[in-house]
């Protein structure tokens, strides 16, 4: 068949003509730019096109089946949900019901079905009003709404693996929200399967992934699948994430937003999950996913360090602490460490109090360092050096112009810390969306996807 993918350079209008193409189907790839040696048509929803431009448009290029995966996550100067989601591709239905196309396949959003029940969003209500459009028009349709769409190209894949791979990652609230990803290849394969199924559709389909898991559970299974280690997980406030996505709409991205926080916490789990009768068996899981294709961070924040160097800058990280310690302890006079604390504030028997206190954190710090080094405490000793560094520039600010930098060369060691810490290897996998069982590469026995479609 001749099949028009709008969208054919995004996530999944890619993975969609990949996946015709494997069936031997004609794609016309429809995009905002033409690519060389490829067989497209120009397709820009922000342009208005009267449907009677679009079937004449549709019936030179004799186009069968239309297939929409055109979709933004946030709006812009350049780009609005009200032309993108919205007006552009019930123009280009209309069209196509007065072109004769036999069928088309919108890719909507999973939620856009209470778009009008809950608190409106205007991603979701955009949404829906072209998939309500499309089934009002006399022709076959089939509308999708998939959960969160992981894989290759796919932005809020790139998202969640950039936040997975902070040494601190941030939850909104507990990140207990539920999602159930599916890889963008069983998305294009399910899409491949509507294209050729005979008969009429006229149907709704909401896909995910093979189970729900939390947001949190999520985050960790993209952190294995980077090489990294445990991480420390940071419970923050619904108010203060929704903060950090309004600052983060200023920033030059095009994911992270209120919309975006909103849609997490409302859930992305389908209601009745149609993948697997679309795919003919179970979708594939999150970790199989993950490693089929790696996730590629928008930062890239992955250290790897040699056993050797590991060791070594350790041991040097633990011999300052110690060696901290035990001048102090040993030399308090001549160490000068009362003097220090006593223009802190602290004299007489607080001082004394206070240099032990910080007597036995170098310890503790230097000792497990060498034999437990964890990823709380890189974070402890993070906050250490913040601390001392401040405490003495706020109190003996002429520390600060010393030319033997005694405060400057903090930096260094704090960089030392982070390096330590970003390195740090992981020790177990974590648990699975049902928390406790443990994750694994895939091996020969375990689910491929269709491997016209993995195997490009």
């Amino acid at each position: 068949m001749r099949v028009l993918v709008c969208g054919a350079t995004g996530c999944v209008g890619s993975a969609v003509a990949h996946a015709l193409r494997s069936r031997e189907h004609t794609v016309v790839e429809g995009s905002r730019r033409a690519r060389d040696g490829r067989l497209s048509m120009h397709v820009d929803f922000m342009q208005a096109c009267e449907p009677h431009e679009w079937a004449e448009r549709l019936c030179a290029a004799r186009i069968e089946v239309i297939v929409n995966c055109v979709g933004i996550l946030m709006p812009s100067r350049r780009q609005s949900f009200e032309r993108v989601h919205t007006a552009g591709p019930i123009e280009l239905f209309e069209g196509a019901a007065l072109a004769g196309v036999r069928r088309v396949l919108q890719v909507s959003a999973l939620g856009a079905a209470d778009a009008l029940k809950r608190a409106p969003m205007p991603y979701l209500r955009s949404k829906l009003l072209a998939d309500d459009a499309l089934a009002r028009l006399p022709l076959d349709w089939a509308v999708l709404r998939p959960s969160l769409i992981y894989g290759a190209r796919s932005q809020s894949a790139a998202l969640f693996a950039t936040l997975a791979s902070l040494p601190v990652i941030g939850l909104p609230g507990r990140g207990a929200q539920r999602v159930q990803p599916v890889h963008v290849y069983e998305v294009a394969e399910a899409i491949a399967r509507l294209v050729e199924r005979p008969g009429e559709l006229r149907v709704v389909h909401e896909l995910g992934g093979p189970s729900a898991l939390s947001y949190r559970d999520m985050l960790a299974h993209y952190r294995v699948a980077l090489g990294l280690g445990d991480a420390l997980w940071l419970p923050l406030p619904m108010p203060l994430m929704r903060l950090n996505a309004w600052l983060a709409e200023a920033l030059p991205q095009n994911v992270f937003c209120r919309d975006t926080i909103e849609l997490l916490e409302r859930g992305s789990v389908p209601a009745v999950n149609a993948s697997a009768t679309l795919l003919g068996r179970e979708p594939s899981a999150l970790a199989h996913g993950l490693a089929v294709t790696p996730p590629e961070p928008l930062v890239d924040l992955r250290v790897q360090l040699s056993p050797l160097l590991a060791a070594a800058l350790r041991v040097s990280l633990a011999f300052m602490w110690l060696y901290t310690a035990l001048i102090s302890a040993v030399l308090p006079q001549e160490s000068g460490v009362l003097r220090l604390l006593a223009r802190c504030g602290f004299e007489g028997s607080s001082g004394i109090a206070v240099m032990v206190f910080s007597c036995a954190l170098n310890l503790t710090l230097g000792m497990l360092t060498l034999l437990r080094p964890a990823p709380w405490l890189y974070a402890v000793q993070c906050a250490a050096v913040i601390g001392y560094t401040v405490t003495a520039a706020y109190n003996m600010p002429e520390l600060t112009i010393d030319h033997c930098g005694p405060l400057v060369k903090n930096l260094p060691v704090l960089a030392l810390v982070l390096l330590l810490w970003m390195s740090h290897a992981p020790r177990s996998t974590p648990a699975n969306a049902g928390g406790r069982a443990v994750l694994r590469r895939p091996t020969a026995n375990t689910h491929r996807t269709d491997a016209r479609i993995m195997g490009a």
